[in-house]
């Protein structure tokens, strides 16, 4: 719902009333969700550690099989979000001179387009036995759009709508790869696991809108670049995975 509420809508707000008030408008929506959550949603049983041993950080670190997923988790989600939450706009309105409105309805395809890609993993892993390959399929496909656009970064407005939908769609196999990177960690590192496995792939958005300014500054405002930039950091996290061991349970 947040990718919805921050493509078209958002967009609409802050033309009709200016976006420090939109931007006010959901912070309070986000508080008000988090106090909901904070009352409604118990904490689960506590997993007691093994006797003898504590539960810390650096024995997630030191569980093997998540080193080869770690790579593919920081560019993973850090495309489809970068691209639809900071580049989208500047992108549709350089190239083909997008009004707002226009902007906020490619946004909102491909915050959809994310939405459904969820949903289209969750029974992959089951109906095909795998995680691994599901996960290194998607990101492949979602690498050629991207490479794609690098190509040709101008092919026309509702091509370039379909292959950032596309990016959406394909980048949505981060709760997969979060679900194939919590099957190895024992149940009472649950909360570190999950929390790192998190921080590495939201980590990485940050970072990697960060570094793709840069980017984009060195090829003189060229989206070529910064396309060609995300493709080839999402098939090197591609080419790590392809070690790690795969796991369905």
């Amino acid at each position: 719902l947040g990718n919805i509420l921050g493509a078209w809508p958002l967009a609409w707000a802050s033309e009709a009333y200016g976006w420090r008030a939109a931007l006010w408008a959901m912070a309070g929506i986000t508080a008000l969700v988090a106090a909901v959550l904070w009352h409604v949603i118990p904490d689960p049983p506590r997993a007691e550690a093994p006797s003898g041993t504590k539960a810390r950080l650096r024995d997630v670190l030191r569980i093997r099989a998540l080193w080869w997923m770690m790579p593919l988790l920081v560019v993973n989600y850090a495309a489809a979000a970068g691209l639809r939450g900071l580049w989208a706009g500047p992108y549709l309105t350089e190239i083909y001179g997008a009004a707002g409105s226009t902007v906020g309805q490619v946004t909102l395809v491909m915050a959809l387009a994310m939405i459904a890609g969820n949903f289209a993993y969750g029974p992959l892993d089951r109906w095909l036995g795998t995680r691994k390959w599901v996960i290194l399929g998607g990101n492949l496909l979602g690498a050629a759009a991207l490479g794609i656009m690098a190509v040709a970064p101008g092919p026309g407005l509702w091509a370039s709508a379909a292959l950032l939908a596309a990016v959406g769609f394909f980048g949505a196999s981060f709760p997969m790869l979060m679900a194939h990177g919590r099957s190895f960690v024992p149940a009472h590192l649950t909360g570190r696991g999950v929390t790192l496995i998190n921080l590495f792939s939201i980590g990485g958005v940050g970072l990697l809108q960060m570094a793709s300014g840069h980017v984009h500054r060195m090829g003189d405002g060229s989206y070529s670049l910064l396309f060609g930039f995300f493709a080839v950091l999402m098939l090197a996290g591609c080419a790590v995975y392809l070690f790690a061991t795969d796991r369905t349970d």
